[in-house]
């Protein structure tokens, strides 16, 4: 969200999808950007997105893509990039497999797992190389910046009261939806 700030103009249109609390909306709001929220709860919906098709400049997820299966965050980036209007950008997190939580809980898929307990129990994650990420977003988007980060600080109690997180880390992309030509 820092980073959208701090690229985009006051003003443009931004989805801010799987809301979650509305921390961000509030925050891009009070920055001076236009902000639709999309629900955690309404983000796999058919639909949910549809009025939102090309009128979009930037979207942010800061959890939409860190949570669910490979195939749910694969269908997610399609109609996110459906959203943005010409070579709108794209700020979101993914989990990594240098996370410490990779490979512990219930195994959904090779890659995704639901933790056991703590605020986000029965939650599915996936968690990706840096070679995974960039080909799940180079299936429509250019990336302009990919970086791995620890984030305890970053999504400590506040987002996670009942277990804080412990050497957690996710990867934070910039990307943006080439224009066709």
């Amino acid at each position: 969200m820092r980073a959208l700030v701090a690229r985009e103009r006051p003003g443009v249109r931004v989805l801010d999808f799987c809301a979650g609390r509305g921390r961000n909306t509030a925050a891009l709001r009070a920055a001076g950007f236009e902000v639709v929220a999309v629900s955690d709860e309404a983000a796999d919906r058919d639909g949910a997105l549809l009025e939102s098709a090309g009128s979009i400049d930037a979207v942010v997820s800061t959890h939409g893509l860190l949570h669910g299966t490979l195939d749910a965050i694969a269908a997610r980036l399609v109609r996110l990039a459906q959203c943005l209007r010409g070579s709108g950008t794209l700020y979101a997190t993914f989990g990594s497999v240098d996370d410490a939580r990779f490979g512990r809980g219930t195994r959904i898929a090779a890659a995704t797992f639901a933790p056991l307990d703590g605020d986000e129990r029965g939650v599915a994650h996936t968690y990706f190389t840096r070679l995974e990420i960039e080909t799940l977003l180079f299936a429509h988007f250019a990336i302009d910046c990919l970086e791995e980060r620890r984030v305890d600080d970053v999504a400590g109690k506040w987002a996670h009261a009942e277990r804080p997180l412990s050497n957690a880390v996710h990867w934070f992309a910039i990307a943006h939806r080439p224009v066709s030509t």
